[in-house]
């Protein structure tokens, strides 16, 4: 089965709640309507990439040639499953003067803290922290070629500060270049960071005096939202955690100075058929009630479950890569 976004299956689906569900992933979480993702049959797949490239040489005239075979390497890579309960009052289902319905608010509540749970695993998953969470890409890229770590400044200096003259920030858009093109040779498609940073990059443009050419543009995405790209590659802000303040890439990561004033900026390159990062998922997010409108023994409380099964699958290992030692947008000049 060809991988699909949720975009994808929102536009083709026929089931009204599923697709309300959908859209309100995508309306919750930016990263749903670019992360393309393929149905699985197991808890555990196994993720092939080419390691070594076979050998191939010159030879003489009515000579042969040394048969040799390229090597695979054999990544596992394992789906979790987040979800949550939400209990509803059987007293509710008695009201009929309320301005918001309370049940469809909790399920929209919970739906939410779920893409925000999403976004944060997808940035910071790290399972020497959460056994039960999958891996996100500060985790695989520390496992990477180190060409697929770019350090805006020096490893053991201070974080860059891309305003603080012109040469700066035409060194910054140099070090921009070079997360772009690591990334699985340019194919990238998308760019993730924090809010500062996304609004912060039009600023060094204009103070590094860039006009012309394949820079800036605005598209739009499922719900017709203003996406910035660079050389036609979105910008996504991932966001906050769930209590809705933290940001999940914030702006004191450790610098190389041991400052805590850095922030980093991730390209990824998605498809499983191009060495590339792509989601996987048993089925689906379900959401559905297990006592089939029945009341629970313990409580008079009706009862919705979300379940969703997912991980993600690394193909490549130069999909990811990471800028980083950068001075978050709060101390530029």
């Amino acid at each position: 089965m060809t991988a699909q976004t949720l975009a994808d299956v929102a536009s083709l689906e026929q089931n009204v709640l599923r697709k309300a569900v959908i859209m309100n992933l995508i309306r919750y979480s930016q990263l749903m309507d670019v992360i393309p993702w393929e149905n699985v049959d197991a808890l555990t797949s196994v993720a092939v990439r080419w390691k070594n490239l076979p050998t191939v040489a010159f030879r003489k005239i009515n000579a042969g040639y040394t048969a040799g075979n390229g090597t695979f390497e054999q990544i596992y890579e394992t789906v979790y499953v987040m979800g949550g309960d939400i209990n509803f009052d059987r007293l509710f289902e008695k009201i009929k003067n309320y301005i918001r319905d309370p049940k469809v608010e909790q399920t929209q509540m919970k739906l939410k803290a779920l893409a925000l749970n999403f976004n944060d695993y997808f940035i910071n998953g790290d399972q020497a922290t959460d056994q039960d969470g999958f891996e996100g890409l500060k985790k695989r890229v520390s496992l990477m070629p180190s060409t697929q770590s770019v350090y805006f400044a020096a490893a053991n200096a201070a974080a860059a500060d891309p305003t603080g003259s012109v040469a700066a920030a035409r060194a910054f858009m140099d070090k921009w270049d070079e997360v772009h093109g690591y990334c699985n040779d340019g194919k990238v498609n998308a760019f993730f960071m924090n809010k500062g940073l996304k609004l912060g990059f039009a600023k060094v443009i204009r103070y590094a005096q860039i006009s012309g050419g394949n820079v800036l543009d605005v598209t739009k995405d499922l719900l017709g939202r203003d996406i910035l790209t660079y050389k036609g590659v979105p910008f996504y802000d991932v966001g906050v955690t769930r209590d809705q303040s933290t940001e999940i890439i914030t702006d004191t990561e450790t610098a190389g100075d041991a400052g805590a004033d850095a922030t980093s900026v991730y390209a990824v390159s998605f498809g499983a058929d191009d060495e590339g990062l792509t989601g996987i998922q048993l089925s689906p997010l379900e959401v559905y009630d297990p006592l089939n409108g029945g009341e629970q023994e313990t409580v008079p409380a009706k009862l919705v479950r979300l379940e969703w099964a997912c991980g993600l699958a690394n193909f490549g290992a130069h999909s990811i890569t990471r800028g980083r030692n950068l001075e978050g947008v709060g101390g530029w000049t």
